[in-house]
């Protein structure tokens, strides 16, 4: 048996005039609220050409999952995995303990921007200790974004930090 309290009373009440007013109201039930979509559900944070020449690729070929947007991208004769995931509902901080708990390194960072002033983002390098050519970046904005760049060949010459970051920094408002 429950004990009784307050709380338990007033939700009781409230469940019992929700009820009643269902009950005697005439009104048609509006429809259920579409499913909120996220900003980037169409896999385009930014331009292709944008990633391209991030990466600096000859071409790029999208694929999409429900966690992530990826591109496969040649690079002169190597080719590089890069990929995009945004989250409304995690902080950085979350991020950061996730990955230092999967045994990534993690770095501080600060994403700065000089136009008018000095406008920052806070951010952070995650990298595979195990994989020098994997690299990715976490910042706000708006949420929480990750870019991070895989070469998955040694004949791609391309930094995966610089290149991860270079996406990020291109998706942080940093207007003053």
């Amino acid at each position: 048996m429950i004990p009784f309290s307050a709380r338990n009373a007033g939700v009781a009440a409230v469940a019992v005039v929700a009820l009643a007013t269902g009950c005697a109201s005439n009104d048609v039930p509006e429809a259920a609220p579409a499913a909120a979509r996220t900003p980037f559900a169409d896999c385009a944070p930014l331009s292709t050409d944008q990633i391209s020449e991030a990466v600096h690729a000859d071409s790029l070929v999208a694929h999409r999952t429900p966690q992530a947007c990826l591109w496969d991208a040649q690079i002169g004769t190597g080719d590089a995995g890069i990929s995009f995931a945004f989250s409304a509902d995690e902080s950085l901080q979350q991020l950061w303990d996730r990955a230092r708990a999967n045994g990534f390194q993690t770095e501080h960072m600060i994403i700065t921007q000089h136009a008018l002033g000095t406008v920052t983002a806070t951010a952070f390098y995650i990298r595979n200790p195990h994989d020098p050519d994997d690299c990715a970046v976490a910042a706000a904005s708006n949420g929480s974004i990750t870019w991070r760049v895989q070469n998955r060949s040694r004949p791609a010459a391309l930094d995966p930090c610089a290149a991860a970051l270079q996406l990020a920094t291109m998706m942080v408002d940093l207007s003053p």
